[in-house]
């Protein structure tokens, strides 16, 4: 049973906790000695030396030649997290806000081998929706959520997926995709007859990996390129909600 009462003892104890775990944080950036430690968090030497000493001893750090690293508990821990955290339930309710912010029906989709694969799809609310089901796949260089789920390779790597969609890779299409990777989000513009419009983003997981991808669509005669320009942030803020879902709590750096 919990005490909800915050007792003197139990603002002790949390205090403890949040000293260790900012000791944690500062590790995670650079491994450091236990001075250099001590000088960046503001405790004591002694009151860090014995916050580190109960860390080492549970495995969350390790010390090497002095220096002290993160250890082989949070490996652990963050592998049995990554295990349960799963894809469609962590993401559905991000999609069904995105179609409620939007008003266009909204996907989720992943990368299976080299296609992608709609795993869910809200309906949005306008009077014409992209019906495409849920089990649907696809090309990666057909949709907004294949050419999303394939960001961070390279012009070799596109050009083959592009190629194997029977699209010429053209030097406007790798600037394109270049552009796309830039910013972390991809334009779509589909062929006749259907012309749909998309915007779509990557969902990353606590790796920085590309683990999934979210859009909205509709066919061109309700998107025009400024209604996409506006689409944009709602798709990007969505996505990194997803993605903090997923366990990803930075930027992903540009190469």
């Amino acid at each position: 049973m919990i005490d909800a009462e915050p007792g003197p003892s139990n603002k002790h104890g949390a205090q403890t906790l949040e000293r260790g775990l900012s000791l944690l944080d500062a590790v995670a950036r650079q491994p450091m000695r236990l001075h250099d430690l001590s000088e960046q968090s503001g405790l004591t030497r002694s009151t860090t030396a014995r916050m580190v000493q109960a860390l080492l001893s549970r495995g969350f750090l390790i010390s090497s030649s002095g220096m002290l690293r993160l250890g082989p508990k949070l490996m652990q821990l963050g592998s049995a997290a990554r295990g349960k955290i799963d894809l469609i339930s962590t993401t559905a309710p991000v999609l069904e806000r995105l179609s409620e912010e939007t008003g266009l029906c909204s996907f989720l989709g992943r990368r299976e081998g080299d296609e992608s694969l709609h795993l869910l799809r809200n309906p949005g609310q306008q009077r014409v929706i992209v019906s495409t089901p849920a089990g649907t796949r696809r090309r990666l260089a057909e949709t907004s959520l294949g050419k999303t789920l394939m960001l961070d390779e390279d012009a070799k790597s596109w050009q083959k997926h592009f190629e194997a969609a029977d699209i010429p890779f053209t030097s406007e299409i790798e600037a394109e995709m270049r552009r796309h990777a830039a910013v972390g989000v991809v334009v779509h513009h589909g062929p006749p007859p259907d012309m749909i419009r998309a915007v779509a983003a990557p969902i990353r997981d606590a790796s920085g990996a590309i683990v999934g991808a979210l859009s909205v669509a509709s066919v061109a005669q309700y998107v025009d390129d400024a209604r996409l320009e506006m689409l944009m942030p709602h798709v990007q803020n969505a996505a990194k909600q997803a993605s903090a879902a997923m366990g990803f709590a930075g930027q992903k750096e540009i190469a």
